[in-house]
């Protein structure tokens, strides 16, 4: 095995092992790791319609209409009519969804805490650089960018 098909391998086995940590953190909360990535980009940016939010997940390519109308009928998002315009739906958090936030945010914020028994701060700075060039083209990290900048630009 050359040294890319290794990465490539470690890479995949690193977010798989990450992601069943997280099914595992959510599974009280009754949240995949997806919806949990929706309800805290609607909680940071809320109201945002389809489209605004598909271009800010990660976790979904495309228009996450299926996993939003899964989460509809779960009662965790509310559509809303747009005020701007009357025939536009803007998509916020239901009153079951904010009241889960607290929990999940701190279930986010334990498991973010994850690379830094692994890492110490230079490595983990280096690896996010090494990461952002292969992710800065993608559609997931133009979703985390986006993210980033409206967060800085609030």
């Amino acid at each position: 095995m050359d040294k890319a098909e290794e990465l490539r391998y470690l890479i995949l086995a690193v977010q798989r092992e990450g992601n069943r940590l997280l099914t595992e953190a959510l599974r009280p909360l009754d949240l995949t790791p997806s919806q949990a990535e929706v309800l805290q980009v609607l909680e940071q940016f809320e109201p945002l319609s389809l489209l605004e939010l598909g271009e800010r997940l990660v976790c979904e390519t495309g228009s996450p209409s299926r996993l939003v109308n899964s989460m509809v009928e779960k009662g965790l998002i509310q559509k809303a009519t747009s005020e701007a315009d009357r025939r536009a739906v803007q998509l916020v958090l239901s009153d079951r969804a904010r009241q889960i936030m607290p929990e999940l945010n701190a279930i986010q914020a334990e498991f973010n805490k994850l690379p830094l028994g692994v890492l110490d701060e230079a490595t983990l700075d280096l690896t996010v650089e090494v990461l952002w060039r292969f992710a800065e083209t993608t559609s997931g990290g133009q979703a985390l960018r986006h993210r980033q900048q409206q967060k800085e630009t609030g």
